[in-house]
């Protein structure tokens, strides 16, 4: 009989012990019970419509601030341009959103922009337009240097095959 006393108390004691431990919230680091298990993981959130908008004012707003201060646009233009590339810019929004194939987009894409400088060229005077020109061109080396990049990788994997053929 003693023994069993002494066995439950051992267990009364030693069960008051680890439940306190598991459902210490300071305990949890270190095998206590989360409290969080109900709670399900939530990704981060895709940005808001309004986010993306946001987002899309600023960089035009950025650009234009480029384009006033280069070309030297008055207050006419400036709203002129802007208000072109802005639907130029949703425009190609809509391209991008159809359900064609790749070579069709871009080929859009491309007429698109060409109106659109086109456009642009008719606000500006002679200067401007030399101006303009020359600013982009130079946002173009850009893109023809990463596909040469590209081109030069390529080439330079065709060469190593061909070595390891002839080995």
């Amino acid at each position: 009989m003693k023994k069993i006393k002494f066995f439950i108390i051992v267990l009364l004691f030693s069960s008051y012990n680890i439940l306190s431990q598991a459902f210490d919230p300071n305990a949890n680091r270190n095998g206590g019970v989360n409290r969080n298990i109900g709670r399900t993981y939530t990704p981060p959130s895709q940005p808001s419509a309004y986010e993306i908008e946001k987002k899309k004012t600023e960089q035009l707003d950025k650009f234009m601030d480029k384009l006033k201060k280069e070309l030297t646009l008055d207050e006419l233009q400036t709203i002129a341009i802007r208000n072109e590339i802005d639907k130029n810019n949703r425009n190609i929004d809509i391209i991008v959103k159809k359900e064609i194939s790749d070579d069709e987009k871009s080929k859009e894409i491309t007429s698109m922009m060409e109106r659109t400088d086109k456009t642009v060229n008719s606000y500006l005077n002679k200067e401007q337009k030399e101006k303009y020109k020359i600013l982009i061109e130079d946002s173009k080396p850009k893109k023809k240097e990463k596909k040469q990049k590209k081109e030069e990788t390529a080439v330079e994997e065709i060469k190593k095959d061909e070595l390891k053929t002839e080995d």
